[in-house]
């Protein structure tokens, strides 16, 4: 995995690395997943306790040849990282799903890697069933956002290669639906509508796997902002309005549950759009 370089405090060892340590670092390194190592994989390539694994990581990352990540997780540093340099992962999500499984890459960072936005965000999303306890993290230089869900909720993923490794994240029509559930996903419920925009106009557009992914994911009130959408964004869409018609549930929720204010009615869908949407800013 490539790594980039950023100031930092020099390595406790400047000399040579010694040969054992060496042969430690080759052996961690063909074991590893984009340069990271746990414990667990650790132990099992030096043929080795866990407790006895872990003290010698320990020991490893206080000579500076590695890069304590997080508990149990260190980052392998490439022997060319000179002194008074500090090696960085460079891919954060390969980096996530050591730290965050089971999970997926999600929401405004999937949508960036199928082009359904133009928009840069800063951190990486990530959509986990692991007991993580916050909501954001940095690690490794890297920012997190952390968005926990069901374990029965991560599957299905696809997976992509990010280098050597397999990865996985939220389909096209996936990253739709969660955002449908949860319009925070990509930044609220504007940027949704502009990325329902940017997938109809893809060729690569899927309207019958998407109400498939609905039927398996959604949820009611992602329904009823399907439904309203669609009227507004893609009102030749009669299939899609017919199965939001027919998965229709009773009560009102606010199109952008993050906004506080109730907005304008619609009864037809049982949404409160209190949010502008339309091209014009008026809907």
């Amino acid at each position: 995995m490539a790594l980039r370089k950023v100031s930092a405090p020099p390595r406790i060892a400047t000399d040579p690395m010694p040969t054992p340590a060496r042969e430690r670092i080759a052996c961690l390194s063909r074991a590893s997943h984009g340069g990271l190592v746990t414990v667990a994989l650790a132990a099992e390539a030096f043929e080795l306790p866990r407790k006895t694994t872990s003290i010698t990581l320990a020991g490893l990352a206080r000579h500076g040849w590695l890069r304590r990540a997080a508990r149990g997780l260190y980052l392998i540093l490439p022997l060319e990282v000179e002194p008074g340099t500090l090696a960085v992962a460079e891919d954060p999500w390969i980096l996530a799903c050591e730290l965050f499984s089971p999970c997926y890459i999600g929401g405004w960072s999937a949508a960036e890697h199928w082009g359904l936005t133009e928009q840069l965000f800063r951190s990486t999303l990530v959509v986990t069933g692991s007991s993580a306890r916050s909501s954001s993290r940095t690690i490794l230089d890297h920012e997190f956002r952390i968005f926990k869900v069901p374990k029965d909720r991560i599957a299905d993923a696809t997976f992509i290669w990010r280098g050597s490794e397999r990865v996985p994240v939220s389909s096209p029509e996936r990253t739709i639906v969660d955002a449908l559930r949860h319009p925070e996903l990509l930044g609220g419920i504007r940027h949704l509508a502009e990325v329902l925009r940017t997938y109809s106009e893809n060729s690569k557009k899927d309207f019958s796997k998407l109400l498939d992914t609905m039927k398996t994911y959604g949820n009611g009130a992602a329904w009823k902002r399907l439904g309203f959408l669609t009227e507004t964004l893609w009102p030749e869409e009669v299939g899609i309005l017919s199965a939001a018609r027919d998965h229709l549930t009773t009560g009102t929720i606010r199109l952008d549950p993050a906004v506080k204010r109730t907005g304008t009615l619609y009864r037809r869908w049982g949404v409160c759009v209190n949010v502008p949407i339309g091209h014009d800013s008026t809907i």
